[in-house]
């Protein structure tokens, strides 16, 4: 493979990251009133999402993703797939979640 040939493919990487990111930031700004909504409703759904959040924000995810109703899971996945896809500028997003819902972190079992 030559020069010109590497540099092709990282630029295409680079572009397919971006699209990515973009992608997952729209997700997440579309989700994001689903999102408080279940955690202020403080249903067994809403502390699972509220498990998520934290994990995603701390950066550790953890296994509340089971059980929950198809629209809720979709709008987690938007807030796991921003932070996977624009890691800390994710944080914005996640703050406002956090700010808006009333959310607190987990406490230590």
């Amino acid at each position: 493979m030559n020069t010109l040939d590497l540099f092709a493919e990282l630029a295409a990487a680079i572009t397919a990251h971006r699209q990515l990111a973009g992608h997952a930031r729209a997700g997440l700004e579309a989700a994001t009133p689903d999102l408080i909504a279940a955690i202020r409703h403080g249903s067994g759904q809403s502390a699972k999402v509220e498990a998520i959040l934290w994990s995603c924000w701390n950066g550790d995810l953890c296994d509340a993703l089971a059980g929950l109703d198809a629209n809720l899971a979709k709008a987690v996945v938007a807030m796991i797939s921003a932070r996977a896809h624009l890691a800390g500028d994710a944080d914005d997003l996640l703050r406002k979640i956090i700010q808006q819902s009333g959310s607190q972190p987990p406490t230590a079992p």
